[in-house]
């Protein structure tokens, strides 16, 4: 991001529409200097040509400019799906913006209530559930990456099986692959369908409970 140091007084020189991109203004400086802004900011600080405008007033309009284009690429991610705070922070970090500013937005997205990580833990383990049928074991680990709360995530967990009872999602596996008739009768079958579901991140004992009833 462009930063003016210094105490020096810059005065504008002229202010010009960009021709490739209508919603934005270029601003021309006397020492040379040009930066653009968006049609939001420039109306949000009024500028004028044959303004001097202090290096404070400059860095405040740069630093509103970063966080317009950081809150537009926020709310692009977030359009496409729910995200939590931490796997949003980290996109944005990955686009080099700066991070006190990523911070910032993230706070202003929360306050606007298009940031949850609730309401995003909830509808991702449900999705999780629904369509890969995965364990609480499996839906811990990739709940993880996504760097929520612990006692969040341990709540999220028990709710979403209460939700999808374990025994109906495991007799839902059984069924699909199949084997609901050859458990009773083959124990080497019984043991490769416990092992199955124990790589789909069941516990154990509610593995044999589902497969001895």
């Amino acid at each position: 991001m462009l930063v003016f140091r210094g105490m020096k007084k810059r005065k504008v020189l002229d202010i010009q529409l960009q021709k490739r991109r209508k919603n934005r203004r270029s601003i021309f400086l006397d020492d040379g200097s040009v930066f653009g802004v968006s049609e939001d900011v420039f109306f949000s600080i009024p500028i004028h040509i044959g303004d001097t405008i202090s290096e404070q007033v400059l860095n405040e309009i740069l630093d509103s400019e970063s966080k317009t284009k950081i809150y537009n690429s926020a709310i692009n991610l977030l359009s496409y799906r729910m995200r939590s705070k931490s796997e949003l922070k980290d996109r944005l970090i990955r686009k080099k913006y700066n991070e006190d500013s990523i911070l910032d937005v993230i706070n202003n997205l929360e306050l606007k209530g298009y940031l949850d990580d609730e309401k995003f833990a909830h509808a991702f383990a449900k999705e999780k559930v629904k369509n890969k049928l995965i364990g609480p074991i499996a839906l811990k680990f990739e709940m993880s990456s996504h760097n929520l709360n612990v006692d969040l995530v341990d709540n999220v967990i028990s709710s979403v099986y209460q939700i999808f009872p374990q025994e109906f999602i495991i007799n839902k596996l059984i069924t699909k692959w199949k084997v609901k008739d050859s458990i009773g009768k083959d124990p080497k079958i019984k043991g490769k369908i416990a092992n199955r579901l124990k790589n789909k991140g069941f516990y154990w004992d509610d593995i044999q409970n589902a497969i001895n009833n």
